[in-house]
């Protein structure tokens, strides 16, 4: 009796032996779009999300009154943080069943800024404290490096590196391993790693142009749904889907979306007023599907010397190999419609409805990008839509900014 009232302690204090799953497998969450402004020791959190208590893959631990779960006001992180610390843990307890729950420590204020004592970062919501898996199944940080589980801590941190995260701070005597630009060792790591995701609200470079030009994508939305990649130009000559993707960029996002916007995809085009990239290449004609050598530089469809042979077209297929877009919208001009000859005729039509562009049904032309895309991922949805000449007004850029959202895959 003594040892089962024991057990009943400890399983209510968070020091329950491993495979002790009491909690829900799906923790509430009330999900919304954050902001993190500035940086992780110098900044802000707006419209933070805030991390659960407890569920049934972890637990959250107060790192100064030593006791789970963690308070309240310590566990906001910018929505994406949140995402993934709940993916990672949801995979890592899958891949190790008779685990014990992992620990999840301070992510941020609800409003970030300075957290006090114990950390000089943790102040935009996108930094994470999650504490060693111990040898001894306790949960409870370990109190020292020797009690850590090693395997068990190295897959976490490997997991984590898999996301995206930007930094991972581990402790000198925990001899975990990663790639130098992640994984950095500091003092005062000995009992939990330090994980920081990238901030999407700044973009990421995805490559760079025949000039160095950056080539950025910004994300937006749930990141567990399927992917929608609009991509604003690839002809530096044919500029109006730029004010699509600055709409898209703020508006309110339905429940269950996930954006990638890139605004363009020939930077040095843009910047020149050249249809072609700075080699006289034409990017659309440029793709390995249907390529065929076509013209000389500077023509009007030249195609390159080669499938590929341009870096932004390289960037681009990269990053689209990353993402896997179930959607993809390119915008041209200056044709004024919707094209495709796409198995998804329906969806073409649809956002030509939703619009105001007509739809015509067309191939795509040799080397064009929607003919790679639409052989690599068949099951997914990939045109075009071509504005007329010039500047699009700010309604006409705002209906097509809903028109995407209205056919935005949903998450399951």
């Amino acid at each position: 009796m003594l040892r089962g009232l024991i057990l009943l302690l400890g399983v209510a204090i968070g020091h329950g032996p491993a495979g002790v799953r009491s909690t829900p497998a799906q923790p509430h969450v009330q999900w919304r779009e954050s902001a993190s402004r500035g940086l992780p020791g110098n900044g802000s959190l707006v419209r933070g999300v805030r991390f659960p208590r407890s569920g049934r893959d972890f637990f959250t631990w107060d790192p100064l009154l030593h006791r789970s779960p963690d308070r309240p006001w310590r566990r906001y992180g910018n929505d994406r943080l949140v995402r993934i610390v709940l993916r990672v843990v949801r995979q890592y307890s899958a891949a190790h069943p008779d685990a014990p729950r992992l620990g999840i420590g301070d992510l941020s204020l609800p409003r970030g800024g300075p957290f006090g004592p114990r950390h000089a970062s943790h102040q935009n919501g996108l930094d994470v404290d999650v504490y060693y898996p111990r040898l001894d199944r306790r949960e409870r940080p370990p109190d020292r490096a020797g009690q850590i589980d090693r395997p068990l801590a190295q897959d976490l941190l490997d997991r984590f590196v898999r996301t995206g995260a930007v930094r991972i701070f581990v402790g000198p005597n925990t001899h975990l391993l990663g790639p130098p630009r992640v994984v950095q060792v500091l003092a005062g790591h000995d009992n939990h790693l330090h994980v920081r995701i990238a901030n999407r609200n700044d973009g990421i470079v995805v490559g760079h142009s025949v000039r160095g030009r950056p080539i950025v994508a910004y994300e937006r939305g749930d990141s567990s749904a399927p992917a929608t990649l609009v991509v604003g130009e690839i002809h530096g000559t044919e500029p109006a889907g730029l004010a699509v993707i600055r709409r898209l960029r703020t508006l309110p996002l339905p429940r269950g979306v996930h954006l990638w916007l890139v605004p363009a995809a020939n930077p040095d085009g843009l910047a020149a007023q050249t249809r072609q990239n700075a080699h006289g290449v034409d990017l659309n004609r440029n793709w390995p599907a249907g390529w065929r050598r076509n013209g000389k530089p500077w023509d009007g469809n030249y195609s390159g010397p080669r499938p590929m042979s341009e870096p932004e077209n390289r960037a681009i297929r990269a990053f689209v190999l990353k993402v896997k877009p179930a959607l993809t919208i390119w915008y041209h001009q200056p044709l004024d419609e919707v094209y495709g000859s796409d198995p998804h005729v329906a969806v073409l039509k649809r956002y030509a409805r939703l619009s105001g562009l007509p739809y015509h049904k067309l191939a795509a032309p040799p080397g064009a990008a929607t003919r790679w895309e639409r052989r690599r991922f068949p099951h997914g949805v990939h045109f075009v839509a071509e504005f007329p000449a010039g500047r699009i007004s700010a309604t006409t850029a705002l209906r097509n900014a809903r028109a995407v959202l209205a056919l935005a895959p949903r998450a399951p």
